[in-house]
């Protein structure tokens, strides 16, 4: 059959997009072999070869100055907040030592572990485990169908387990996978990063200790790139779009985990917001006032995220160097 003029455009279009990529990556490939030869800066990072330079923002100050005055106006001691630009390393660190509890937080150090083990071949993504009568918490669970709602003796793999811990929250998968974990398993993962500080005895945790984590993601430090991947994009689908990600295009990646704890009064919410050529880390924490209204606080605390993330998207959308 004879292909029509439009046809034919597109599939010459196609063929030539195809053969430019390969082109591309061939030489760049023979660069890399060779980079001490062709790299007019084998000194300086790679990744300056690819990203403009209007993208290395010679300062941040302006928007630490409003984040410390945000900050100051909420309650200087009742916040931890931490944003790093990922192409240059500044950052901003408010109250480092403010340390809050976690609560669905945790469910992405316990993720990194079992993908840790599949990377080991100690178990596979297909392996199935078994709910028990002790697993099933409704307390969280943002999916349609969340697991304690299945009867005691169903068997899910460790894949979709990981998918609902990750995107939406399931704590029920939190409990299967915990108990199937040895401790040792979980502090690889912190000894690994060096992030030994991470928890307090008590199991709290700082903007800037767990930034740390969501960072080796990015870097795929810790695990594969292919599963540091992964977790990333699980952790985009999340359904709760409220806190950081409320300010924060829909059109925009934005891989993140909130935690919410109405008992202790602590909310938080870390991710990474990818403006294209343009990514930075932001991790805040609030620890609320335990003798106010819990719905007020909650309130009180989501505004406040949502006001420090729309100064950051802003200011690293616009900024000029």
């Amino acid at each position: 059959m004879k292909l029509s003029i439009n046809q034919r455009s597109k599939a010459i279009i196609c063929f030539l997009i195809v053969t430019n990529l390969a082109t591309a990556g061939y030489v760049f490939y023979l660069r890399k072999q060779n980079l001490e030869y062709d790299n007019p800066y084998p000194l300086i990072d790679i990744s300056r070869n690819f990203i403009d330079q209007k993208h290395y923002l010679t300062t941040i100050n302006p928007l630490r100055e409003k984040v410390k005055a945000m900050v100051k106006e909420y309650g200087q001691d009742s916040v931890s907040v931490y944003i790093e630009y990922l192409n240059t390393g500044a950052n901003i660190s408010v109250n480092p030592e403010l340390y809050v509890w976690p609560a669905s937080l945790t469910k992405v150090p316990l993720a990194m572990a079992v993908v840790k083990k599949i990377e080991k071949n100690e178990w596979q993504f297909q392996n199935e485990l078994v709910l028990m009568a002790g697993d099933a918490n409704d307390k969280s669970g943002d999916g349609e169908n969340p697991l304690f709602e299945y009867p005691v003796g169903t068997r899910f793999t460790i894949e979709n387990l990981l998918k609902e811990l990750l995107m939406n929250s399931d704590n029920t998968a939190y409990y299967i996978l915990l108990r199937n974990l040895h401790q040792d398993d979980l502090k690889d993962v912190i000894q690994a990063l060096g992030m030994e500080q991470l928890f307090t005895n008590e199991g709290r945790v700082s903007a800037k200790e767990y930034s740390r984590m969501l960072r080796s993601l990015y870097s795929a430090s810790y695990l594969s790139r292919e599963n540091s991947e992964q977790i990333l994009e699980w952790l985009d689908a999340s359904s709760f779009d409220d806190f950081l990600a409320s300010e924060v295009s829909q059109e925009v990646i934005f891989p993140h985990k909130y935690g919410v704890d109405d008992l202790s009064m602590s909310y938080s919410d870390s991710g990474i917001v990818y403006l294209p050529n343009r990514p930075y880390l932001i991790s805040v924490m609030v620890q609320a006032d335990k003798n106010g209204n819990s719905k007020n606080e909650k309130e009180k605390a989501g505004a406040f995220m949502r006001e420090i993330s729309k100064e950051a998207y802003q200011f690293f959308l616009n900024a000029n160097n």
